[in-house]
């Protein structure tokens, strides 16, 4: 009995030590219809935006990156493809279809489509930061 006790013991103290919060490597925005193709991707070093076939990169400023973090690690994860879609239009061609991804050393989340101009309740304050990192040159192009 006492050794089942330690060993219950051990177990629930030595848990914790083997978890870590999950880093986030990268969020990737990525909007497309017929003709279209836009993606905005974030990680800790860099942002790069793609529109058709016109990229531009620049360095991620870490204020920005520390925010999509926080909004990030307040999702649950792992039910991130569980997120309700209000707005179908992007079935018919009447919004680009979009989808968020999420990066981690262990995993890939990803979101279900949803209209770009209609994100789900969960994820728009994510989308509306990330639409703030299209550089000034390709925000016409962005739809911004």
């Amino acid at each position: 009995m006492s050794q089942l006790t330690l060993l219950l013991l051990l177990l629930i103290t030595a848990a914790p030590l083997g978890c870590s919060p999950e880093v986030i490597k990268s969020i990737r925005l990525q909007e497309f219809t017929r003709g279209t193709q836009r993606s905005i991707e974030v990680d800790a070093e860099k942002t790069v935006v793609i529109i058709n076939e016109a990229e531009e990169t620049t360095k991620t400023d870490p204020v920005v990156w520390k925010e999509l973090k926080g909004q990030i690690l307040d999702l649950p994860l792992t039910a991130l493809d569980k997120v309700t879609v209000l707005s179908k239009k992007h079935q018919f061609d009447g919004a680009l279809a979009a989808s968020l991804t999420i990066t981690t050393p262990d995993s890939t989340y990803t979101s279900p489509t949803f209209d770009h101009n209609a994100p789900p309740a969960e994820l728009k304050a994510i989308v509306d930061r990330l639409y703030q990192q299209v550089p000034a040159a390709m925000r016409e192009r962005f739809g911004q």
